[in-house]
């Protein structure tokens, strides 16, 4: 299948066949995704025990985007890793494209890997919740957000995916990783009564598109305006310390200062 130019088509393609071949890149993804699904099938087991028709409320909203967040993260965190370091000389000999062009194909891997899935499962979900106009309201909202946790995503990333080597210990990533989910936790509680009240309101809902459409615009602007004078690197070397060894004279013993040398 194609997804868009043949640099992107390649570059999906490649990013999709090194998920599924690779234990390793499989089994962190599946640490992510857990937690998404696992949010999923709670909000499964509640919609079962619940009547006919349920009303939209925060309790559906919030797990939603905790879902969207944690799976674009997710991603973020298994596109650094290499799947083959002896073979990335064929994507640094063939680089014939502009940077820019290789970040926009990274952003579409996040949104069809990442975003879509959590998207196609929250519709689902979203079934039995009325009315209807108010969930394809949300859904609307959660394609947004989807498309401004990529951006926020691809921040600093000039790489192709899984094709950079990994320097590991740089980051301690299970205090990175629960950090980010307490930070997230707190924002989705905040913006799912907001987003509640604006679904209501016709104004207030079009306020909320707008600014989470220029949120996601101005990243985007930012991030293809860094690409397209980044530099693709595909080697992550450590940075270089120059160690002394502490023997040169102090100030006081250099120069003609010193007077007569006594007999």
């Amino acid at each position: 299948p194609r997804f868009g130019r043949p640099l992107k088509t390649a570059i999906v393609i490649f990013s999709f066949r090194s998920i599924t071949r690779s234990r390793q890149h499989r089994v962190m993804l599946a640490f992510y995704l857990s937690f998404v699904f696992g949010v999923a099938v709670s909000m499964v087991r509640s919609e079962l025990s619940a009547p006919s028709r349920i009303p939209l409320s925060t309790e559906f909203l919030i797990p939603t985007i905790v879902m969207m967040a944690l799976a674009v993260v997710g991603m973020r965190n298994v596109l650094p890793l290499p799947i083959s370091l002896n073979a990335n000389w064929v994507l640094r000999v063939t680089q014939l494209c502009p940077s820019d062009k290789y970040i926009a194909a990274t952003r579409r891997v996040q949104l069809l890997f990442a975003g879509l899935p959590v998207w196609l499962v929250s519709a689902c979900l979203s079934l039995r919740f009325r009315p209807w106009h108010q969930v394809a309201e949300h859904l609307a909202i959660l394609a947004l957000l989807a498309w401004l946790f990529a951006e926020i995503s691809l921040v600093g990333f000039y790489k192709v995916p899984f094709t950079c080597s990994y320097l590991p210990g740089k980051t301690n990533i299970q205090f990175a990783f629960w950090g980010f989910v307490f930070v997230l936790i707190i924002l989705a509680v905040s913006f799912a009564p907001l987003e509640m009240r604006a679904l209501g309101d016709p104004v207030g809902y079009t306020i909320l598109c707008s600014a989470v459409f220029a949120a996601a615009c101005g990243l985007w602007a930012f991030n293809r305006h860094r690409a397209q004078s980044a530099v693709l690197y595909f080697e992550e070397l450590p940075e270089q310390l120059i160690v002394t060894l502490g023997l040169s004279s102090p100030p006081a013993m250099r120069g003609p200062a010193q007077g007569p040398i006594p007999p």
